[in-house]
Parts: structure tokens; C-alpha cells; sequence
């Protein structure tokens, strides 16, 4: 040991002694930056911690791990790791092989902090904690500290918290003291990063799968969050209904056993208002505390009560309530053994249950170290023997894919997930077809099986009322995830014992980059490559030149290629530049010798405005992300550049993201009343919505030849306030008669239409209880070009009154005078994960800015 480093770190500053006031003081926060000073200064001085940059975030900030443990697990850091990795993936190791390993094993627990950033308590929470188990001596932390490596992640919002401690600061004793931010504190997700821990999207989330899937494999993780205030102080497992069947029922058993500790422990130093089984379920893959419970993970969920965010608050008696249809009543139950009796409540107190309740899941895990090591490695286990012994054994990824860019873009979210990906070295026989070297292959006999099933197969909701023909007890989140329905991928499930010589997949690419012609008249681009897009995109950027489509078929050699082709013209350095954007994005570029006089359409590069709203909107972030990852650039509109008017004169598209009627035109929030006296004020910049004058700019717009692209709720607004032709017939429908949460359902496309070039008939759309339309009779053509048929269209989730939709139009485009409404009424780039339906979005997009051509031929050669 070094002299500036002290073995127990008695004169080790704490967060008070540096930052002036203790953590969780009434309206004092420290920002991410002094958190990572912080934890810098613990890593020179303690012995106990060491703090590693993982890579950074979103927007450039260090994203932070603190490894935490005693002074020998930490010398002996990298072999205590490799025994995790053998224990996380044992093969065929034997319980006898096994307990050597398990006996010297130490549980390792990741403690995530801080996913959303106004849900603070725990950044602040996070250098207290970690200045106690680097200073303190007590028996009971070095039981922790010798029997637990704590993966401690200081928040994993960075970003976010510094944005909302800015402005938190900045409004400290006014009127907006507390008040909500008017933009996401996720760059693109907001509130969402916490939906993506399946998808891996984001940065954040994929920094975070290294840890939990290739470096560590915790046994347990624990993610920390707020809630509302009015409820239970502290919201711990278990969970409620349902399980998912994919989950091993010891992980679950030990999830049951953790959160009633916890419990008790705080029970017993005088916590009042802790409660389970309410609200929060373990069947919806995405979030940061239970996706990981598909990899044998335990997975534990905290949600404190919120103050605002440093501001104490004041809760009246009668003023507390239930929190979830599970429990009628603020009142004791046998999962609320000591209701909170209300008074004031503060940060500090949100620092307290967090600590309360890490110390008791620390302290159990040390005490029982061998057994949370010993049901890993059996959950481990059996899992490949199960991938051997049961049906399915594995998925096959026929080579020929609708869009090969999606099939690698559905492997690359798998390997986030650590699942093992092999190409055949032979060709693979099954079911009586013949499948070519170099098919990738997904087995089963892997320790993540309970992940490949549940990201692979459709999801089936049970059909839950709140009583007996009464309404739908509302689920966490989405009901239905299914990777290859929402991402366009075809996969079949082989039923039979896998027998094939594979080898673990180096890339995922299904169409490698090929030479072009370079002496061709034009090039072809197919348009049911999503990274078409993305080229056309830099190609009009960059060459600034305009591109074209055919709109009729177009036969090249034996070919045929469909309407809606994208066409390049040979000119200049087309060829060179074209080949190395087809590398990028592998999209083959097929050279053509001369045109046939086929009619096209010629599309200049579109402007592209997105309304982004002051109460925020994480259908917008995400619309954002969608767009950067394919080359689209865009011009973020508020309020007032709208209210502004003359938009066809700056804008060919503007998008009206997910959202309501009162959100756009008033600005009004989804959930809560109208504010009273003690509400934190929204600055005057940022209150309300587009108002009249912005619903007549946007008429404005569109009859001065613009298309506006209405997504999910959107679509209402066009409805009733442009007055398009159509009627949303699930508007007033109760959920007991209609109910479709987050689920994937099949439509039928008019895919020679421009909206559905690049796109198969058929396709699963995302839909969370979205509109669907009656078009009425109108003195123009309106197109339907996605609609629903008579059959029961869900694929994956829980659908309630399928009926309700047959034979109605759910993608419609609308003419008004010189440009046109599209009524996108589903998700068509939900969460950034519909890779299947992007290019619906896009095609409305790259169609606002266009003009017909006779014949391709004569305008190209």
C-alpha cells in the first residue's frame, strides 16, 4: 500500500466534510461532476474502492462503476472475477466439480442508481454510501465487504442529473422551485431509458450489458427509483401477477425471500410505510431491475416516495393512497403491515429507506453468499441442460431475410443480451429444407435460455380483470416484445434436437458489400433495406443532388425490382462514393446499364421539422434517435416557431409525435389536475401548447402543399381540429369493450403505394390502445394503405376486442388542397424498436418533397 492510499480510511473526507452540507439537506444537491470528483477521491485513498470510466454517455459526461469490497477481494479482484464467469456459464460442470468454486465464490451485487434523473435521492444517496463502506468497521460491514463485491453505478443517468440539478438550482426560492423540466432528461428517452434494457438503444444501456452480461454476471441486482408521493413510503418485492413462465421458479422464490427480508429489517429500526405486491410486475422485459431475471439474475426493485426533488413536502393526513388497483384502500394489509401516518416528508428521508433497504440486501447476501452462488449456478445449469432435453432447441435465421438490415440489427440486440451466436459450417437440413453454410444459428443450450425464448417468441398476456366482467387490470408496460415481429425478421423454431457443426459468429452482416459497376448509366437501391434510407440521406446531403424512384416495376437482366426502387444517376464521382456508403451500410448498389423509359418520381432533399413540446415528449425523443441513426437531419419546433406561421415556406414534413389534442393545442399534461396553491410554477417561457394560432398555421401548412405525419394520438388532432376526413372509432370505446396495451398485431399494406414501398403485405405494427379509423367520403382520393382484416390480428400480447377493429384503417394518407395529412394510428418507430415499420416513417418523409417524371430514362441519361 501506497502512503496516499489508507488501508481503512479513517481520515478519509465524507461527502459532508467536502460538499458543506449532508447529503439530502433540504433544497442542496451535488451535480454529476462533483459525484465523479468524488468517487475519484475515494479510488486514491481507500483501499476498499476502485472506480472505473466504463465509456461515456449520451452526451460526452464519464459514465461511472465503483467496484467495493474489502482489501483482499480487491487484490484478488480478477480471479474472484473468472470464478464468476465460470459459475455464470458452468457447461456441463457438475454440482461435485462445482463446489470448489462455490466455496471460494464471492456474491457479487451491482446497486444501480438514479436510471431517472428527477428520481434523485439515489445519486445523492450513492457517495454517502459509498464513503461508509470505505470508512466504517463494524462487523456487519466487513461481513459485507468480505463475503460481497458491490458493482455500485453512481447513477445511470448522468446526463439527466446534471440537467435537472441545474435547473433545480436554478429556481431555488421562486415561485418554480421543484417544477418539472420542459425537456427530456434523457437526450431521446427520457423517462423511457428505463424501457430499453432489452433493446440496448441507448448508450447508457449498453454500457451497463457489458457489465451485466460479458464482465460480472451479478447474482443479484438492485435498481433504486421514486414514485409518487402519496402512496407507501417504500415499494419492494415481491411482485404482483403475472409470472412469466420463462422465469426459473428458485430465482423467483429467492426475489420473494430478499424483499421480505427487507421488510423486516426496516420494520425492525422503526420504518413505517413499506409495502409489497403492488403495482410492479416481473413479466415485462425492458427495465433496469427486472430484465436481468431473464438471465438468472435476481432482479430487486425499489421505489421510494418522492419529495420535489430537494423541496420537502407536507402530507396532511387523508391525503395518502393507494398506489395500484392490488390494494383499494391506504390501509394495513398483510403486504402493508405499517402505513405511513403522513407529515412532513424529504430528500433525506428518501436516503435513508434507500440505505435501509441496500445495508439489508447486502448484510442477507453476505450471510447466505454460498447459496445465492450455489442456485446461480444450478439456474445456469439447468438451463442448458433444458436447451438440450426440450423443445425449442434453437432459431435458424434463414439467409433470405425482406431486410437484411434488420435481421443484423435483431442479432446485435441479442449479443447486447450475451446470447452466443453461431453460423453453420455445413449446410443445416430441418423440417425438410435445405438452409446454406454460414446460416446463423441461436441454441438453446445456453445459461440465458429463459431470454432467448421470451425476446423470440410472442408473449401471451393472461387476461386479467379487475373482477369478473369487469375492466382490464392495467399491466406494467407492453404486453408484447416479440424481437423478430416487431423488427420484420423471419426465424424458424426448431422443434427437433439440434445436430450441427456450428462456429461462433464473427459479424452479423447477411449482405456483404460488393464491387459496383462503375460504367453503369444509374445505380438501384432497394428500398426494403431500412440503410437505404440512411444512404439516399447522405447522398442528398453531401453530393447535393436529388434522387429518384421508379413507379412502376423495373426488370434489369433477370431481376425485377418493384416499385418505389431507388434510383442514383451515374454522375460525377457517383460510383466511388456510392460503393463506400454501400460498405457502411451494407446495402447492395446495383450498377444498370441504361434505363427503360419506366415513369419515376424524382425527390429532392426534404426539411423536416418535429414538434417538440414543453411538457416533453418521449415519442418525440425517440422519433429523434430514429432519425439520427438513418441520416435524416430535422429542425426541432416549439410552440412559438409554429405559432410563427409560414411553415411551407421553411418545412416540406413536420411530425406531431404521440401525443393528445389538450397536450398540443394547451399544453396539457397527461396526468394531473389543474395546479393549486404550493404547485411549483412551469416558467411563463414554457407554459401551454400551440394554441388556435398554431392549429391554423398547421391548416396553413398543409394546404400550402405540406405533409403533416400525425403519429398514434396525433392522429385525433388532425382529426378534430383539421377536420381530415376520417373518424377514430376506438375514441370513445371503453377498456372493457377494447384494450390492446403495447401489443404487436398484423395488418395488411398496399405496399404499391408510396408510403409501403420497401415493405412486405403483411407486417406487425405496435399498438398501446392507438386509434384506428373510418375514412369518410371525400371529394378527393384517400388512400388506406394499412388496414386491419377480418381475422384476429394479434400476434403477440393481449388483445381485448379484436372485433372492434376489423375492416378498419389504421395508415392512411389524406389530400388537403396542395399537400396532405398521414395518419400513422400505431407506433411506427415506437421506442426506437419497430425496426419493421421504419420505413413507413420514412417513406412519409422522403415523399413531402417531390415532383412526377415522365420517363427515368430521358431525365437521367
Amino acid at each position: 500500500m501506497t502512503s496516499s492510499r489508507l488501508l481503512i480510511g479513517q481520515s478519509l473526507p465524507s461527502p459532508e466534510d467536502i460538499f458543506g452540507f449532508r447529503m439530502g439537506s433540504d433544497r442542496q444537491l451535488i451535480d454529476w461532476n462533483q459525484i465523479v470528483d468524488y468517487f475519484h477521491t475515494l479510488d486514491r485513498h481507500s483501499d476498499r474502492i476502485i472506480v472505473q470510466e466504463l465509456g461515456k454517455t449520451t452526451l460526452g459526461k464519464p459514465f461511472l462503476m465503483a467496484v467495493i469490497s474489502s482489501e483482499n477481494n480487491l487484490r484478488n479482484l480478477d480471479h474472484y472475477q473468472s470464478i464468476q464467469k465460470r459459475i455464470a456459464n458452468p457447461g456441463d460442470m457438475s454440482r461435485e466439480e462445482s463446489q470448489e468454486l462455490l466455496e471460494e465464490a464471492r456474491a457479487v451485487v451491482m446497486v444501480s442508481l438514479n436510471i431517472h434523473a428527477t428520481e434523485i435521492g439515489s445519486s445523492q444517496e450513492s457517495v454517502e454510501l459509498a464513503w461508509e463502506l470505505a470508512t466504517q468497521t463494524d462487523p456487519k460491514t466487513r461481513k459485507i465487504l468480505d463475503n460481497v463485491i458491490v458493482l455500485l453505478m453512481p447513477s445511470l443517468n448522468p446526463d439527466g442529473l446534471q440537467m435537472v440539478v441545474e435547473w433545480y438550482r436554478k429556481h431555488v426560492g421562486t415561485p418554480h422551485e421543484g417544477c418539472s423540466m420542459p425537456w427530456l432528461y434523457h437526450h431521446y428517452a427520457g423517462h423511457d431509458n428505463n424501457r430499453d434494457l432489452f433493446f440496448f438503444n441507448l448508450q447508457e444501456s449498453r454500457l451497463v450489458s457489458r457489465i451485466l452480461y460479458r464482465d460480472w454476471f451479478p447474482e443479484i441486482v438492485y435498481d433504486q427509483h421514486q414514485m409518487g408521493s402519496t402512496g407507501a413510503r417504500l415499494f419492494i418485492p415481491p411482485y404482483v401477477d403475472p409470472v412469466n413462465l420463462n422465469v426459473h421458479p428458485i430465482l423467483m422464490a429467492e426475489i420473494n425471500m430478499l424483499g421480505k427480508h427487507v421488510v423486516s429489517d426496516m420494520q425492525d429500526q422503526g420504518f413505517t410505510g413499506v409495502e409489497t405486491g403492488s403495482r410492479f410486475n416481473a413479466f415485462f422485459q425492458g427495465v433496469m431491475a427486472r430484465t436481468p431475471i431473464w438471465h438468472n439474475i435476481l432482479g430487486i426493485l425499489s421505489e421510494a416516495a418522492s419529495a420535489r426533488i430537494a423541496t420537502p413536502i407536507y402530507l396532511p393526513r387523508g391525503s395518502l393512497q393507494q398506489h395500484g388497483p392490488e390494494r383499494p384502500r391506504y390501509s394495513h394489509r398483510t403486504d402493508f403491515l405499517d402505513p405511513w401516518e403522513g407529515g412532513w416528508w424529504r430528500l433525506r428521508d428518501i436516503i435513508e429507506y434507500e440505505k435501509a433497504a441496500t445495508y439489508s440486501i447486502l448484510h442477507l447476501t453476505a450471510t447466505y453468499r454460498k447459496k445465492f452462488a450455489t442456485n446461480f449456478f444450478t439456474m445456469n445449469r439447468d438451463a442448458i441442460k433444458k436447451g438440450k432435453d426440450e423443445s425449442p432447441y434453437a432459431y435458424i435465421l434463414p439467409p433470405e431475410q425482406h431486410d437484411p438490415n434488420s435481421a443484423t440489427e435483431m442479432l446485435k440486440r441479442l449479443d447486447f443480451n450475451g446470447i452466443a451466436i453461431f453460423r453453420s459450417q455445413d449446410d443445416l437440413k430441418y423440417a425438410g429444407v435445405t438452409y446454406p453454410q454460414g446460416t446463423f444459428v441461436i441454441p438453446l443450450a445456453q445459461p440465458c435460455r429463459p431470454a432467448i425464448k421470451d425476446l423470440l417468441e410472442p408473449q401471451v398476456y393472461p387476461n386479467m380483470k379487475q373482477y369478473p366482467d369487469g375492466p382490464p387490470t392495467p399491466p406494467y408496460d407492453f404486453t408484447g416484445w416479440t424481437l423478430p415481429l416487431q423488427m420484420g425478421v423471419e426465424i424458424v423454431e426448431m422443434k427437433t434436437p439440434l445436430r450441427a457443426d456450428l462456429m461462433p459468429a464473427d459479424s452479423y452482416v447477411f449482405d456483404p458489400a460488393r464491387d459496383i459497376d462503375v460504367a453503369a448509366a444509374a445505380y438501384i437501391i432497394e428500398r426494403r433495406y431500412n440503410n437505404a434510407y440512411a444512404i439516399v440521406n447522405e447522398w442528398m446531403k453531401n453530393q447535393k443532388t436529388d434522387v429518384y424512384w421508379t413507379d412502376e416495376n423495373l426488370r434489369h437482366d433477370r431481376d425485377t425490382y418493384p416499385s418505389g426502387s431507388l434510383i442514383v444517376p451515374n454522375r460525377g464521382d457517383a460510383a466511388s462514393v456510392l460503393e463506400k456508403l454501400s460498405a457502411t451500410y451494407h446495402v447492395p448498389v446495383t450498377g444498370i446499364s441504361q434505363l427503360p423509359p419506366v415513369r419515376g418520381t424524382r425527390a429532392r432533399r426534404p426539411r423536416l421539422g418535429i414538434y417538440q413540446p414543453w411538457i416533453t415528449s418521449m415519442d418525440e425523443g425517440w422519433t429523434r434517435l430514429v432519425l439520427d441513426n438513418f441520416r435524416f437531419e430535422h429542425t426541432s419546433l416549439h410552440n412559438e416557431d409554429i405559432q410563427d406561421g409560414k411553415l411551407a415556406d421553411k418545412y416540406d414534413a413536420i411530425i406531431l409525435p404521440d401525443m393528445g389534442t389538450e397536450a398540443i393545442v394547451e399544453g396539457k399534461r397527461r396526468w394531473g389536475g389543474e395546479p393549486y396553491l404550493g404547485v411549483p410554477e412551469m416558467p411563463e417561457k414554457y407554459r401551454g401548447g400551440i394554441d388556435k394560432k398554431g392549429v391554423e398555421a398547421l391548416l396553413a401548412f398543409v394546404k400550402n402543399g405540406g405533409t403533416l405525419i400525425t403519429i398514434g394520438r396525433a392522429c385525433d388532432f388532425a382529426i378534430d381540429k383539421l377536420k381530415v376526413p376520417a373518424v377514430n372509432v376506438l375514441k370513445e370505446v371503453k377498456p372493457k369493450d377494447y384494450y390492446a396495451p403495447g401489443s404487436l398485431l398484423r395488418i395488411e399494406l398496399d405496399n404499391t403505394h408510396p408510403l409501403a414501398h420497401g415493405m412486405p403485405k403483411q407486417t406487425a405494427i405496435r399498438v398501446a390502445n392507438s386509434p384506428a379509423f373510418r375514412l369518410l367520403p371525400y371529394n378527393r382520393e384517400v388512400h388506406a394503405v394499412g388496414y386491419y382484416t377480418d381475422d384476429d390480428p394479434l400476434l403477440s400480447g393481449w388483445l381485448i376486442g379484436s372485433e372492434k377493429l376489423e375492416g378498419h384503417t389504421t395508415l392512411a394518407d389524406i389530400p388537403v388542397e396542395k399537400g396532405r395529412v398521414v395518419l400513422f394510428g400505431f407506433g411506427v418507430q415506437c421506442r426506437a424498436q419497430t425496426y419493421g415499420t421504419f420505413k413507413l416513417l420514412f417513406n412519409a418523409i422522403l415523399s413531402s418533397r417531390i415532383e412526377s417524371v415522365e420517363s427515368l430514362k430521358d431525365e437521367i441519361e
